[in-house]
């Protein structure tokens, strides 16, 4: 097995500090340096460059976030910045410059941590100020909100955790410290790193089964001749063959309107873009003159694999017809792929957790599963009905039972109504969800 591709993206001192770092382990890493003058160069990086490494590692948790809105499909890591990275800055700043700390800005750290830093090394806490920014800021902006502090008087030293941000505030003459990794930092992330990959390149060497059936078989025999059903059964075996080569994958015709596809999950979650989309599923609705559901497992075994792909493929059957379902080898079902309800949930039996809290609604524990998923992908302030219907694939009258159960155990309250343009305004509901998963929290 070849070593792992890994790309080290930041600016040039913390590149070549991980880099160097990284070549300690020449017995698992291809580590490459990529270095920016900024990161906001990190889009442009990943986009030239997504398919030539197996793992990405990034500086600082800033392009790390500029790269997670990218959704690439490849293993995104970051080097974080701890106290003993302030401890350094401390050294240089007191031991090293010999100045005296009456006032500090920081960015990155949080209030909380620079406290604790000082603290931890019995040093008089000064006067600070911090901008733990929330999301992607540019080194620009931080340059501001240190240079200001300082023309103001407010601040006699800044501690910055962009490159670009330091070498401006010294050629304002801004006294500036830059902080950057410590080794010890680099080879916990890059230990993290490599189990990480590793633990995902043996779940993408899993074996991947995918069970494919015409809806309505035997109706469709009854109702047509036997050669329109060949046909139908000829449009999709063509379809599916194609859709095999792409998987580097194998397929076999079981008969009556089923076949098996066999490939490996890596290539198959990279085809399906981690399991969202069905990439035949247009193509066969233009082309088959029937519905085509699937189900795909996962497993170790062929047996495991081959028995949650018959699960998936009945989950697919129960939520309608042409409906695609994964179940992968923990048990958790994902989809439908493909669909604007597409949920991620576990359908375990064996969960004593699951289990109590499924009892405590009076439902079973896949729809207990479900509901947490639906709430959680809808992240409304208010829901309806409808909506909850939608994702759990019941009926309205179902749902706003459902509902009334959250109100009677004091999980929800009523939240007012919403009006539409036809009948009545619909009732909707807040769900206090830290309520609803108490249970589940304080059993574990």
């Amino acid at each position: 097995m070849g070593k792992i591709r890994l790309a080290i993206v930041g600016p040039l001192d913390s590149v070549s500090l991980v880099h160097e770092v990284a070549l300690e382990r020449l017995d698992y890493l291809d580590a490459v340096p990529i270095v920016y003058q900024d990161a906001s160069e990190v889009v442009e990086i990943l986009t030239e460059n997504k398919n030539d490494f197996d793992i990405w590692l990034f500086s600082g948790i800033v392009p790390y976030q500029r790269a997670l809105a990218l959704k690439l499909n490849k293993p995104l890591f970051y080097i974080p910045h701890t106290g003993s990275s302030l401890y350094r800055a401390l050294l240089e700043i007191t031991y090293i410059k010999n100045l005296r700390i009456e006032s500090v800005s920081f960015d990155t750290f949080s209030q909380t941590e620079v406290e604790e830093t000082f603290k931890d090394i019995d040093f008089p806490l000064p006067q600070i100020y911090v901008n733990d920014y929330g999301g992607i800021i540019s080194s620009s902006e931080l340059t501001e909100y240190h240079y200001n502090l300082w023309k103001n008087g407010e601040t006699n030293i800044a501690v910055t955790c962009f490159l670009a941000t330091y070498e401006n505030l010294k050629k304002m003459g801004v006294p500036a410290f830059r902080i950057w990794p410590t080794r010890c930092n680099i080879r916990t992330t890059l230990d993290i790193a490599i189990n990480a990959f590793e633990a995902q390149r043996f779940k993408g060497s899993q074996l991947s089964i995918q069970h494919i059936a015409i809806d309505d078989y035997d109706d469709l025999v009854r109702a047509s001749s036997s050669y329109h059903v060949k046909r139908i059964e000829l449009n999709l075996y063509e379809i599916l063959v194609g859709y095999a080569e792409k998987l580097k994958g194998s397929i076999v015709f079981s008969g009556d309107g089923q076949f098996t596809l066999y490939s490996t999950r890596g290539i198959l979650e990279e085809i399906t873009e981690g399991f969202t989309i069905m990439p035949i599923l247009e193509e066969m609705t233009r082309n088959v003159a029937a519905k085509v559901s699937g189900g795909i497992g996962f497993g170790s075994t062929a047996y495991s694999a081959e028995e949650n792909a018959f699960w998936a493929l009945g989950l697919a059957k129960q939520k309608g017809k042409g409906r695609w379902m994964v179940v992968t080898d923990n048990r958790e079902a994902i989809g439908p792929l493909s669909s604007a309800v597409h949920l991620k949930y576990s359908v375990r039996v064996d969960d004593t957790v699951n289990r109590k809290f499924a009892e405590q609604l009076n439902i079973s524990i896949a729809t207990a599963n479900k509901l947490l998923a639906a709430l959680d992908k809808l992240n409304k302030e208010a829901i309806g009905a409808d909506d909850l219907a939608l994702y759990l694939e019941i009926t309205p009258r179902s749902a706003r039972r459902l509902l009334a159960t959250l109100v009677d155990q004091g999980i929800a309250e009523p939240a007012g109504d919403e009006m539409v343009l036809k009948g009545r305004p619909r009732k909707l509901y807040k769900v206090f969800l830290e309520t609803l998963l108490r249970p589940v929290i304080q059993s574990q």
